[in-house]
């Protein structure tokens, strides 16, 4: 499991990967599938674990106000540095803690939508932190979950590294390297994080992928080819969106609402 000081530790090499082609991907994929979900109304955002703010900035340029809550400093640092180079500081406030801590954070505020993106696989207790970032958002409110698709996993080694083995025993692993910080992370399932959100009263309204053709591709040259990166973009967002693609993508993404 990763340490909550890794965290500012390694932003670099974090940085570094969301300004590669398959990061900035990852923002754009998952900004679209929100858009599919809401309309102009602007509403108030809670973003847990939202690091240095790519997402929240996408949302605060739609509208709407978002606070953003982490763990690590530096990065909130650089979510309020994102925000006002982008003109959207006054609708982003950024709040020092863990997600444990949303409910004593907010205890007289509700939320329209709570974004709980690729947090799930560093917490030891899914369902405690589901329970608690859910606790703040409003009835008929929406929560957005991503996380690294264990089912991804063995198609990759087996299609982009040609490493059957690995692929064969990935089938079962729990855990995959992450580059960015040094680590073995866990995988989920969709399925897995469904159940959690059901067990709170939240019924999930979708069930995207993220990446389900870029992380099989092997030429990453090409990828920083504007043309084809164009291309990649376009194809990943419509995959996005059409079952069965959403069960292989690399990452899933998941839209629930809460029962009223």
């Amino acid at each position: 499991m990763i340490n909550n000081a890794l965290f500012d530790k390694r932003l670099t090499n974090f940085q570094m990967w969301q300004e590669t082609p398959w990061g900035r991907l990852r923002y754009a994929i998952v900004a679209a599938n929100l858009a599919r979900h809401l309309d102009d109304r602007p509403l108030r955002v809670l973003d847990v674990a939202g690091g240095n703010g790519k997402d929240a900035v996408r949302l605060a340029g739609r509208g709407h106000h978002v606070t953003v809550v982490d763990v690590a400093p530096v990065s909130l640092t650089g979510a309020k540095e994102l925000a006002a180079e982008l003109g959207v500081a006054e609708r982003i406030e950024v709040r020092e803690g863990d997600a444990h801590d949303v409910p004593a954070m907010f205890p007289d505020q509700d939320f329209d939508l709570v974004l709980c993106h690729n947090l799930l696989q560093y917490v030891p207790d899914r369902a405690t932190v589901v329970r608690a970032v859910v606790s703040r958002l409003k009835p008929g409110g929406l929560i957005s979950v991503v996380g690294p698709n264990a089912y991804a996993v063995p198609l990759e080694a087996a299609i982009r590294e040609l490493d059957l083995d690995t692929a064969l025993a990935a089938v079962d692993a729990k855990v995959k390297p992450n580059r960015v910080y040094g680590k073995d992370i866990p995988v989920l399932t969709a399925e897995e994080i469904s159940n959690h959100l059901r067990d709170v009263d939240v019924d999930v309204v979708g069930h995207h992928g993220v990446m389900a053709a870029c992380h099989l591709i092997a030429d990453n040259d090409i990828k920083s080819d504007p043309v084809f990166f164009g291309k990649l973009e376009e194809l990943e967002i419509a995959l996005s969106n059409r079952m069965p693609y959403p069960h292989a993508a690399r990452m899933f993404h998941l839209i629930g609402r809460r029962v009223l």
